[in-house]
């Protein structure tokens, strides 16, 4: 990956290492991406699958509402990522079964916004079937046309920071967490990739080292060389605003530019939801890491005092610090 062409023109050595005004610790991170996460879907949630050119200039940020839910409202995307962060925490690292009983307690209460594969795979799993066989079944009927859908790109963020301090453990973990929901090579190569740069970032790696780590682990995996190919070519050459727009590699594309550009938190996430298309989903994994990279008290105060359930995010992402700090 040619990551000078992905740079703003702030130039390389703008914030790339995080803040460089002061330290930014482990726990500080951790918190910035969680709470990243959920600023980039409330952001991006009013704007979701509209063409870029519909999408206003500048962006009335969290002052619109989302369906009928107030401004700074969230959507599934962290409904599920709050249900990553708990079980992690009180399972005490990644269990699958626990994580699926918590999807499912959500998926009952009738959320406002479910992905079309997920609430397919999670009406069959609540007939008693296994998780990872239904969404195996399902991706055989559907086929990979219509399979590589973002639903479990969107939530996976907390697993890569659980497994800050051991990355190894995600290149068998993070693709099982995608076939809960989504078989398809593609999604378990992006939810590895997003993992695998959130751990890198909030261990204290910087922007560029944590995007090649990634890139450079996913490479001969499926879609990995388009992955590399859309990190640049996102908003660019490849609009993500089209009939594809829910694709998974679109929205690890989106969030690794973001992450490599050199702006800031607030600019970074604007930027990516100009682009259109799943807006609220590529804002909120371009989040999760620009929250890592920067740290909680580089996310945008203002956005933070309108974001709902604020409190309860913050203090599920502080549960995740011990494991976090764990080797």
């Amino acid at each position: 990956m040619s990551i000078a062409a992905t740079q703003g023109t702030n130039g390389p050595n703008h914030r790339h290492g995080g803040i460089a005004s002061r330290a930014v610790d482990l726990a500080e991170r951790v918190a910035g991406s969680c709470l990243g996460l959920a600023l980039g879907d409330a952001l991006g949630a009013p704007f979701e699958f509209l063409r870029a050119n519909s999408i206003p200039d500048p962006i009335p940020a969290f002052e619109l509402p989302w369906l009928d839910r107030p401004p700074g409202s969230t959507t599934d995307d962290t409904a599920m990522a709050r249900n990553l962060m708990r079980s992690l925490s009180q399972r005490g690292g990644f269990d699958p079964e626990d994580l699926v009983v918590r999807h499912l307690e959500w998926f009952r209460t009738d959320p406002p916004d479910v992905g079309t594969l997920i609430a397919r795979v999670l009406r069959r799993v609540d007939e008693g079937n296994d998780a990872a066989a239904v969404a195996r079944a399902v991706w055989e009927e559907r086929g990979p046309e219509v399979s590589a859908g973002n639903g479990s790109v969107m939530y996976c963020p907390p697993l890569g920071v659980a497994y800050a301090n051991r990355p190894v453990e995600l290149f068998e973990l993070a693709p099982a967490l995608s076939e809960l929901t989504h078989f398809d090579g593609r999604c378990r190569t992006a939810v590895l990739a997003v993992t695998l740069s959130v751990a890198a970032l909030v261990r204290g790696e910087g922007a560029e080292d944590a995007a090649r780590t990634a890139l450079s682990a996913v490479e001969a995996h499926e879609g990995g060389e388009e992955l590399e190919f859309l990190v640049e070519a996102v908003g660019g050459s490849r609009a993500i605003d089209g009939p594809d727009q829910g694709f998974c590699l679109f929205t690890v594309g989106a969030a690794l530019q973001a992450l490599v550009r050199g702006g800031d938190f607030e600019a970074e996430v604007r930027r990516v939801v100009s682009l259109g298309g799943d807006a609220d989903t590529n804002a909120a994994v371009a989040g999760a890491l620009l929250g890592a990279r920067e740290g909680v008290h580089g996310l945008p105060s203002v956005w933070l005092e309108r974001l709902r359930d604020r409190d309860a995010i913050a203090a599920e992402a502080q549960g995740l610090v011990p494991l976090a700090a764990a080797r």
